[in-house]
């Protein structure tokens, strides 16, 4: 059979890797290719399948093949996986910190929340976000725009020079209520191009660039509802004033650490009419140990229980100001056992002759106010809020490696510490969430969000998978389910 003889309608059927045959006066095309024949050392012809029949009108595929292909057209697609528990509890729990950022942000809150997601769940740098985002349902549940690292970045950069809609979001969480001021919280600063990265001194004695936080949490729910931005090397009463200022409050408590403590700031609070609890060292020569170290220190029925412990005080008066000393028993017996301890394995830095100079100190909290006739336990219970909030910080800092930041634009980490005060309310609403569904016992917030990203624990157990364009619900354990349900997430629309 001679290829020349074919007829042009035949040939215009033919394609690369097939071939004519002739077979009974009816032309047919099959697959054909060609492979090395080692033995007679040349390439050799090797017919393939019947693709069909060719006539005048063009090809009329086999019925074989037909079949084939209807097959392959009904195998179901490999399914496409998405995390949707995560997803689930953020459009759920944090359902009213995402309406307030819409109303705020209405032309990036989508964004923003995409990198609020990665960073309270992943806590990425923006170079991953992109394929973290892929990986999740957060996309079909807001309908958010897909975008990149450098949008990302522009985003932040945008919004951080929106201070007011900034201001606008923080303003709608402070309501009628009693609120806690806190002192400087630093973030540690790698830029050398930003005016607010300045060499600073913290609790930590570190002097790294840096720049700091005043937070401002409610008193009633513990929730962190305003934050401001300082150089690191600013420590001034005053930028407490300007933070109330804008926030429009007109009274707030000052709480601050021990190292705030100094007559110049006290006289400069009293001129800022701002109202303050402060800690002091416990070598402070104002605190009057003389009750304690004669055992009188008891000989009153001023006492309070405190998370299931007795605490003891007094209240004695400086100038127009009072100093309360509390006493907590256990803490003290833990304080003795351990310095006596220290004495033992460390006698080259403790000794007994300090033990018997400090043991009058041991469970002891003096806090110094302008309170004079608050009651003893509701000047204790202020100071202890101060310092549960710094136990979440710092494990949100931890949690979210919000402790450094390696921003090199002011604008862009004004937006950065902006999705990074929305992932702290996201964490202090989790851990508030946990405690009233009395999980604080099984899960520690940092444990709940280590499960939260295991792959094979918890809430990213529950997937939702894409299967001919279509989203259903993956399988899970019951164990999964009714843990997801107890959170308070609802899961409508799966069936056990």
């Amino acid at each position: 059979m001679k290829t020349s003889n074919h007829p042009q309608w035949a040939l215009d059927q033919r394609k690369p890797g097939t071939e004519l045959r002739l077979i009974r006066g009816i032309y047919y095309l099959y697959e054909y290719k060609t492979i090395y024949d080692k033995s007679k050392k040349k390439p050799k012809k090797v017919s393939g399948k019947l693709l069909g029949r060719v006539t005048e009108s063009g090809l009329i595929p086999s019925g074989k093949r037909l079949l084939e292909k209807s097959i392959e057209k009904s195998v179901i697609e490999k399914p496409l996986c998405k995390e949707y528990g995560v997803s689930l509890l953020v459009s759920q729990l944090f359902i009213k910190y995402i309406r307030a950022l819409q109303l705020s942000m209405p032309d990036h809150w989508k964004q923003l929340l995409a990198i609020a997601y990665c960073r309270f769940i992943y806590r990425c740098p923006l170079k991953n976000i992109p394929f973290r985002l892929s990986q999740s349902y957060l996309y079909e549940l807001f309908g958010i725009p897909k975008f990149n690292d450098k949008t990302a970045s522009a985003v932040l950069n945008a919004v951080g020079g929106k201070q007011g809609q900034m201001l606008s979001y923080m303003k709608t969480f402070i309501a009628s209520d009693k609120y806690l001021l806190m002192d400087l919280t630093h973030v540690f600063s790698n830029s050398n191009l930003m005016t607010l990265s300045r060499k600073g001194y913290n609790n930590q004695t570190n002097f790294d660039p840096q720049f700091n936080l005043i937070y401002l949490y409610s008193a009633k729910s513990r929730m962190p509802v305003y934050y401001r931005i300082l150089p690191g090397n600013i420590r001034e009463v005053k930028a407490f004033k300007n933070c109330l200022m804008e926030a429009e409050l007109e009274d707030a408590v000052i709480v601050a650490d021990k190292g705030f403590y100094s007559n110049i700031n006290i006289e400069l609070l009293q001129k800022e009419g701002l109202r303050f609890i402060l800690p002091l060292k416990r070598d402070n020569p104002i605190i009057d140990y003389s009750l304690i170290d004669s055992n009188t220190f008891k000989e009153n029925d001023a006492y309070f229980e405190h998370e299931k412990r007795i605490i003891w005080y007094r209240k004695f008066n400086y100038g127009d100001l009072a100093v309360f000393l509390f006493l907590d028993d256990s803490l003290k017996l833990k304080e003795e056992k351990d310095y006596l301890h220290r004495v033992e394995t460390h006698p080259e830095q403790y000794s007994l002759k300090d033990y018997h100079k400090k043991r009058n100190t041991f469970g002891t909290i003096a806090l110094i106010t302008d309170f004079k006739r608050k009651p003893g336990v509701d000047v204790f219970e202020t100071y202890k809020s101060r310092m549960t909030i710094e136990l979440l910080f710092d494990g949100m800092k931890n949690v979210m490696e919000a402790d450094h930041n390696y921003m090199q634009n002011e604008q862009t980490l004004g937006g950065w510490m902006f999705v990074n005060h929305l992932t702290l309310q996201w964490y202090q609403h989790l851990y508030i969430e946990l405690k009233a569904k009395k999980l604080l016992k099984i899960y520690s917030v940092n444990d709940y969000i280590q499960l939260l990203t295991d792959l094979n624990q918890l809430l990213t157990d529950l997937k939702k998978i894409k299967i001919n364009e279509n989203w259903y619900f993956n399988e899970i354990t019951n164990q999964s389910h009714k843990m997801i349900e107890k959170i308070g997430i609802s899961l409508d629309g799966y069936n056990t």
